[in-house]
């Protein structure tokens, strides 16, 4: 099973990522190399989901779908964040060349707390394939391919989220866990 590394898990680092997460006019936390020893990433069996003007990609069941319904890592956002989350679900998305999907997709999703964990092998920016947190009031967060990262965001029931477009060119593929919790 998917170990946090131990950095994560000291109180002085929480006490930080907590006073960062609740800083930014998105609250979020990105931690790079989250897990050690990196997983082997299994291969989900994918299917094709296309819903045109929304999203077009592969999904299928998370990689690491019983460590992100765990008591260890649900404690962990807990302490980094001071929010209280409830797993809702989680699946794996793989985006290739000509992949997307939309903001309107989370119209009308209630407040929850979304993480991201990256699985791509390597990634070249010019490829596209961000990853985008909106909120109507904020700018835009934007965030780039980092594989081995954990991204930690808080929405409310407005902020939408999506993966922009990915280049025609690219010869790689954008896979990552993405979870969902709800909050009260």
């Amino acid at each position: 099973m998917a170990e946090i590394n131990f950095y994560y898990l000291e109180k002085p680092t929480l006490s930080n990522l907590k006073r960062i997460f609740n800083s930014g006019d998105i609250p979020f936390i990105r931690l790079s190399k989250f897990l050690a020893p990196v997983p082997i990433g299994s291969k989900p069996k994918f299917n094709r989901k296309e819903k045109i003007g929304y999203y077009k990609r592969q999904e299928g069941s998370a990689i690491l779908d019983d460590f992100w319904k765990s008591s260890e890592f649900i404690q962990f956002l807990e302490a980094s964040t001071g929010l209280k989350p409830k797993f809702r679900e989680a699946n794996n998305i793989c985006y290739s060349a000509g992949d997307y999907s939309l903001l309107h997709t989370e119209e009308s999703e209630p407040q929850r707390l979304t993480v991201t964990y990256d699985f791509t092998k390597s990634w070249k920016q010019e490829w596209g394939g961000y990853d985008l947190y909106t909120s109507p009031e904020n700018d835009p967060l934007i965030c780039n391919r980092d594989p081995g990262s954990l991204m930690v965001v808080k929405l409310e029931e407005n902020d939408l989220s999506c993966t922009q477009y990915v280049s025609q060119k690219a010869v790689s593929v954008a896979q990552m866990d993405r979870i969902v919790y709800d909050l009260d």
